[in-house]
């Protein structure tokens, strides 16, 4: 007898919690959605900083116009990344001051070509040079850093990260 009330027992608790059991198998209606980077558009340098600092500087805006007769070349110049994969950077008059190309501090030069595979940015320059970007977040503000070595003001076999806030024009 002890066996037939808890056999009934267990019927009706499986009887109630199946409905609760397969209610819970429903799709996800809260699809996880991928957001992939774009890198297309006109963009502004707002910030580029080095680390490990480079004679105290970390913030290479400034210290291009310590540097360079108080210029802003860096934050005249735009980038462009065009559909296609053309990449190309403008000549503003305030880079004629500088005695090094733009794409010394960019990697970035007026006739690259650039391609993206998940979150990495690979930018060739016109002489071949490529330059690996780690796109950390795009939209109205898109944020690239790599690492590589400087050779101004004197060839330094430092790796220094670099991380380039460039705002969407």
């Amino acid at each position: 007898m002890k066996d037939l009330r808890l056999s009934r027992l267990f019927a009706w608790t499986l009887l109630i919690a199946l409905p609760f059991w397969f209610g819970s198998c429903s799709k996800d209606d809260n699809p996880t959605v991928v957001d992939t980077p774009t890198v297309e558009g006109s963009y502004k340098i707002s910030t580029l900083t080095i680390n490990p600092t480079v004679l105290g500087i970390s913030d290479l805006l400034a210290g291009s116009k310590l540097f360079f007769n108080n210029t802003t070349c860096l934050n005249d110049l735009t980038i462009t990344f065009k559909t296609g994969g053309d990449a190309t950077t403008d000549s503003p008059t305030s880079c004629n001051a500088i005695p090094v190309p733009v794409s010394t501090f960019t990697g970035i030069d007026a006739t690259s070509k650039w391609s993206l595979s998940g979150n990495q940015l690979t930018v060739t320059k016109s002489d071949g040079t490529k330059t690996a970007y780690t796109v950390l977040n795009t939209g109205a503000t898109m944020k690239l850093q790599w690492q590589g070595t400087l050779n101004y003001p004197v060839p330094s076999p430092t790796v220094y990260t670099f991380t380039m806030d460039l705002k969407k024009q």
